[in-house]
């Protein structure tokens, strides 16, 4: 295959995901069907099957895609020059997509043990959103354990507010739902701060601008 051909080949194969992500944000994966996804996209079934096999393929293509998405929110943005803006940036724009891709987000959430290749997609989600908060801690080496869970517990606390909140139709302004979690962020850090002195002045800016 030339290159040109090639060129055209991922252009094709992103259009699909494009595609196919905003079907599959939309309604549960068994709600979505195959032949929905080739109208939409304007090409033959036979296309889709050469590109990703089958429907499962291509949904795991969007939710790589997601993974990708989701990681970029963890990039500080240009006007972010302060922890708290960070977070709160950060938090703002998990609201934002998760609301804006429902049934994509509640399907890594909901994966728990069912499908391997989703739950691991999902614990990369979780890392980097770890990653995060070790970065913003300023930590420069593996997190003690205490502090490791706490980390853990606020990536798992995220998950759980935003299920809760797209399955109940987002019933709480985002605003409110960003002060909520930034401050249950700023509480589990703040009860391993004692054990941990090194994360306490940071802390402590986070806790000031809750």
């Amino acid at each position: 295959m030339t290159e040109a051909r090639e060129t055209a080949s991922r252009r094709r194969r992103a259009a699909l995901i494009a595609v196919a992500a905003e079907l599959f944000a939309g309604k549960p994966y068994d709600e979505v069907y195959i032949s929905e996804i080739a109208e939409a996209a304007g090409v033959a079934h036979g296309l889709l099957f050469y590109h990703f096999k089958d429907k499962r393929g291509l949904y795991l293509a969007v939710l790589r895609q997601a993974l990708n998405e989701l990681i970029e929110l963890h990039r500080p943005r240009p006007d972010e020059h302060t922890r708290e803006r960070r977070m709160r940036g950060l938090v703002r724009r998990h609201i934002e997509y998760r609301r804006e891709h429902v049934h994509t987000v509640l399907a890594l959430i909901r994966a728990g043990g069912q499908d391997p290749e989703v739950d691991e997609l999902f614990e990369r989600a979780r890392r980097a959103g770890a990653e995060f908060i070790v970065d913003l801690l300023g930590l420069s080496t593996e997190p003690p354990p205490s502090v490791r869970i706490a980390i853990r517990g606020i990536m798992g606390m995220l998950d759980e507010v935003t299920l809760d909140w797209l399955t109940h139709d987002c019933d709480v302004p985002a605003d409110e739902l960003e002060h909520l979690i930034y401050d249950a962020n700023v509480a589990i850090l703040s009860t391993v701060c004692a054990a941990h002195p090194e994360i306490g002045p940071i802390v402590a800016e986070l806790r000031a601008a809750a």
